[in-house]
């Protein structure tokens, strides 16, 4: 169920100049304790928000809708609450349909009871169109939802095939508007769930996973056909994992953000490359470029530009630790060389994390928005609690027009 409400808003920087507009605002609703983005995008009014937060009354994680005006400024919310912890997904989970609304496949979970997996259509201002019903089992959850070239819509994520003896393996799930079921591959073995989705021109799709191998998590992409069958499969990041998010290169060779870490150095303290690598549509890796080695360093998003120039959103733990984490976002060109990065952050001090790479959207103004999460740290106001975070920046990847 949806309630509406105006939301609480905290402004930390906002500007208007000349047709760019940039800000930095955290934003939890009246009825939650704590929050974190999960996607963001771009409208004909400003901007709309998905967030998971934590409902003060039952203690369940629901999900939530924000409608921003051009400034940053909330100006309308939905609550969607339930008697049971809802999930969509994590990194960028929530697509948009050509004709302006949005679909999510959403997760209802609770321990010692059946998951349900129900989709989810929303209108712009982020209230829900109409829901279905999808499926009822032991366990079922998921982390990605996309729009087929068909107007249907493929789900990812992972389902019980077996509960005596319990198996649960990852699934991809091809679902009509209205929920039905029309072909579902659940794939056994030592995988992790499948974790993101990239629909390609031709019908077919790139799937991020993570296994774990020998003791270590590495990262999945696979290639699938129009029907969930296996292609190609190949294994990157040797003994770190990523998201597996890509995107298609205007050469038609794939991106993907990821992390990297050699053998020789898997016990270095969690330590890991932020990494992009090249894949061609054959599935050969052509080339990888590192852009930084750091404590669960690891590129989480990125977005091809008008200009074939990438945006790329990352995260990693600084030394010294004021903040321990920042948002760290980079552009590149197509062969993956950094031409700039800049770190944000909105709260500072010892134990405050901030991190941009849930959710990211290019805009028409050339610029780009993100949504993440801003913890505060051990001295905050309120220590250690987590707001949904929303950066937008401008053509240049500033906050501040005028710095670079």
């Amino acid at each position: 169920m949806a309630h509406s409400a105006i939301a609480a808003l905290f402004v930390f920087w906002s500007a208007f100049v000349a047709g760019q507009n940039t800000f930095s605002v955290v934003h939890i609703d009246p009825s939650a304790s704590a929050g974190s983005g999960r996607a963001v995008f771009e409208t004909p009014n400003g901007y709309l928000l998905f967030s998971a937060q934590n409902d003060t009354t039952t203690g369940r994680t629901w999900l939530y809708t924000a409608a921003l005006d051009p400034t940053g400024v909330v100006v309308a919310t939905h609550a969607f609450g339930s008697s049971r912890n809802m999930d969509a997904g994590v990194a960028d989970c929530i697509t948009k349909n050509p004709d302006g609304t949005f679909t999510a496949a959403v997760s209802h979970f609770l321990a010692g009871e059946r998951d349900s997996l129900v989709l989810y259509h929303f209108n712009l201002n982020g209230d829900t169109i109409s829901t279905h019903p999808v499926s009822v089992e032991l366990y079922r959850g998921i982390r990605d939802c996309v729009r087929t070239l068909d107007g249907n819509y493929l789900l990812a994520g992972w389902s019980t095939v077996s509960e005596v003896p319990l198996e649960v393996v990852p699934c991809l799930t091809k679902v009509s508007p209205t929920g039905e079921e029309l072909w579902r591959v659940d794939r056994p073995g030592y995988w992790d769930y499948y974790r993101t989705i990239n629909p390609l021109d031709d019908g077919s799709f790139l799937i991020g996973a993570r296994r774990f191998n020998q003791g270590y998590n590495e990262t999945v992409i696979q290639k699938v056909d129009s029907v969930g069958a296996t292609i190609w499969t190949r294994y990157i990041g040797e003994y770190a994992s990523s998201s597996g998010q890509s995107v298609v290169l205007a050469d038609g060779n794939y991106l993907v953000a990821g992390r990297w870490l050699p053998p020789d150095s898997a016990e270095v303290d969690e330590h890991s490359y932020a990494s992009l690598y090249c894949l061609s549509p054959g599935g050969t890796e052509l080339w990888r470029k590192d852009l930084f080695y750091g404590r669960q360093a690891g590129a989480t998003l990125v977005r091809r530009r008008p200009d074939d120039e990438l945006i790329i959103t990352s995260a990693y733990y600084q030394v010294p630790r004021d903040p321990d984490m920042a948002a760290t976002i980079w552009r590149a060109n197509a062969e993956g060389d950094t031409l700039y990065h800049r770190k944000y952050w909105y709260y500072g001090g010892y134990g405050a994390v901030n991190t941009g790479s849930y959710g990211m959207d290019l805009t028409t103004d050339g610029g780009a928005i993100f949504t993440g999460l801003a913890r505060q740290g051990q001295d905050g106001e309120f220590p250690y609690r987590r707001y949904t975070w929303v950066l937008k920046l401008d053509e240049h990847g500033c906050l501040t027009p005028g710095c670079h």
